[in-house]
């Protein structure tokens, strides 16, 4: 038998059975099976591969050891993939799978939005993918009630436990200036130097959290804003840097008006945060496979852009139409701490 066959999936929900509940009386009645036999199974293993898996305390309880923490993390990350395929592989199984529903907010930028439609219509060619934007809370409590099936939003989220969050993009904001102000002439820009000139434009009440944390990184730098009127037109704001009025914090990469540049804020390192949410009990398989390539990928998620199409799959389900649509969507600028 080849070392690669020895491992099953059984053994896998075995040693996470006795991780979870740490003891091997408990896993075993978890597991419909005896404790014998599961101290067999894991005998086996711990002699197979020559490492000690539990240290088995005289209070009866189960220790992983260090080796059985590397092999619990790769047990449970195996059996959700298994798990997640399975899934796909039934919704597959009864025709073309039903329309994706993703939300987005007006504050997620179109680019990022368009990738990640790209993205899912890469991933799985058969499935439709309908979009719809809508406010920021509107948007979590449409996907926690299922209408929606994921949701395109920006940070910051507050906690919950029905939603999971995966970030997708990460943007280093930057101050906007007149390429002829004397402060251009440095690398990053003193913080202090912004105290009173930088103007803040966005619209506190259409993303509260994100105004709350963008004040208090401020504070901690001991800025205090110019307020300016709030506005959704970024010609605007750049129209009122050009003219002297003030400086504006933007995403770094962002198209500006001739005589116009950036610069970072010294010892600020500062992101707008761009995310996808989900219920943990979301089983579309477009989704599975979305979020699945979004894990692969998350080493990437540190600058822009990080949504790249992937090599064409072979094709899913009994038909292979590719739905064509033409989601549209707004930005606005916004502010996240990294």
């Amino acid at each position: 038998m080849s070392t690669f066959d020895f491992l099953e999936f059984r053994h896998l929900k075995y040693v996470e059975a006795i991780a979870d509940a740490e003891r091997f009386t408990t896993a075993a009645n978890h597991l419909h099976t005896s404790q014998s036999s599961l101290s067999t199974q894991i005998k086996q293993l711990e002699e197979y591969f020559n490492v000690q898996i539990f240290i088995r305390g005289r209070d009866g309880v189960a220790r992983l050891t260090a080796a059985g923490q590397v092999l619990v993390a790769g047990a449970k990350e195996l059996l959700h993939l298994r798990d997640e395929t399975i899934h796909i592989m039934l919704a597959l199984g009864t025709g073309t799978p039903p329309a994706l529903r993703i939300g987005f907010s007006s504050l997620v930028e179109k680019k990022l939005l368009h990738a990640m439609v790209d993205l899912i219509r890469a991933l799985m060619p058969t499935s439709e993918v309908k979009c719809d934007v809508d406010d920021l809370e509107n948007l979590e409590l449409r996907v926690r009630s299922g209408e929606l099936d994921t949701a395109l939003i920006t940070l910051p989220l507050e906690d919950s436990p029905e939603l999971s969050t995966y970030v997708v993009d990460k943007e280093p904001l930057v101050v906007c200036m007149r390429s002829d102000d004397p402060l251009a002439d440095l690398e990053t820009i003193p913080a202090h130097e912004l105290n009173g000139r930088l103007g803040l434009f966005e619209y506190p009440q259409v993303h509260p959290r994100a105004h709350a944390r963008l004040l208090e990184m401020l504070c901690r730098f001991n800025v205090t804003p110019k307020v300016c009127h709030p506005t959704q037109n970024r010609e605007h704001v750049q129209w009122m840097v050009h003219e002297g009025e003030c400086y504006a914090l933007v995403r770094r990469g962002r198209t500006l008006m001739s005589g116009l540049t950036t610069r970072p804020i010294h010892g600020a390192d500062w992101t707008i945060d761009t995310a996808l949410i989900a219920r943990p009990s979301a089983h579309h398989p477009a989704l599975a496979l979305l979020l699945r390539e979004i894990r692969r990928r998350s080493w990437q998620f540190n600058c822009t852009p990080v949504l790249k199409k992937p090599p064409s799959p072979a094709p899913y389900g009994r038909d292979n139409r590719r739905h064509k649509g033409s989601p549209s969507s707004a930005g606005l600028p916004l502010f996240e701490a990294s």
